[in-house]
């Protein structure tokens, strides 16, 4: 069995010229074997450890708009982030993205090039589709005929009817042979990203991604330095397995 572990960045609010939503939302997986999940696990666990020596780094969560902006865990005075201090989480966390041994795999939808009218819900169960498309060909190419199961945040639970849509067993038939069975099992669980290491990775992830597809230079290096970890198979931005839609080209 392999587990996809997800979260997003930027919202799903339609981009308007002028408005504040952004122009990408960004949904990211990290995929881990189950006989690999304690190590990886390990490994994002590990870096918190060494961000904050002596303090539990199962009591605050790598959150990563709340470390850029010092906002949840990040406010008070245990754990105070100046610039430089930030910039060592982002590095570390990508680090621990790298020594986990989990293949990432990313969608991003740009909403400025998506038809006019398309609004929240369905830019978010887009993106949705399109990640576990990109689950589906990963087992399909490295799985060795193994399922899938995917592992989002708790805190996406209003948005479930739309991530279990994604699932849907395709129905369509080509003569007499019909699509090939989906890996990835039809329900997604949740849980709370504050208790999943693997879900907080991939938060990271996302929002550098996120900044990267923004033209934020500040992120640039650390774009660069998740290349290691990127499934590279498939439709690509910036010459990685990335899933853009629509597609630039």
């Amino acid at each position: 069995m392999y587990f996809m572990f997800a979260d997003d960045s930027g919202n799903t609010r339609p981009h308007r010229a002028g408005s504040r939503s952004g122009r990408v939302h960004i949904l990211s997986g990290l995929i881990v074997h189950e006989l690999d999940l304690y190590g990886a696990r390990e490994a994002i666990i590990d870096a918190k450890r060494e961000l904050f020596a002596g303090s539990d780094p199962e009591r605050w969560e790598m959150h990563a708009y709340n470390v850029w902006n010092s906002k949840g865990d990040f406010s008070g005075a245990d754990q105070t982030l100046n610039l430089e201090k930030k910039k060592e989480a982002f590095s570390r966390a990508v680090e621990a993205i790298a020594e986990s041994g989990a293949t990432l795999a990313s969608v991003v939808v740009w909403k400025d090039r998506l038809p006019a009218g398309m609004g929240s819900l369905r830019i978010r169960a887009l993106s949705w589709r399109l990640l576990v498309e990109r689950f589906e060909a990963y087992l399909g190419a490295r799985g060795g005929g193994e399922m899938g199961m995917v592992i989002s945040d708790a805190s996406n639970r209003t948005t479930e009817a739309e991530i279990r849509e994604a699932f849907r067993e395709p129905t369509t038939r080509m003569g007499l042979h019909k699509r090939p069975r989906s890996r990835v099992l039809k329900y997604v669980v949740f849980d709370d990203s504050r208790d999943e290491p693997l879900i907080q990775g991939a938060d990271m992830a996302a929002y550098i991604l996120q900044k990267e597809c923004g033209g934020d230079p500040s992120f640039a290096g650390w774009f660069d330095a998740l290349k290691k970890s990127m499934w590279r198979q498939g439709d690509s931005v910036h010459g990685f397995g990335i899933k853009d839609y629509p597609d630039p080209r």
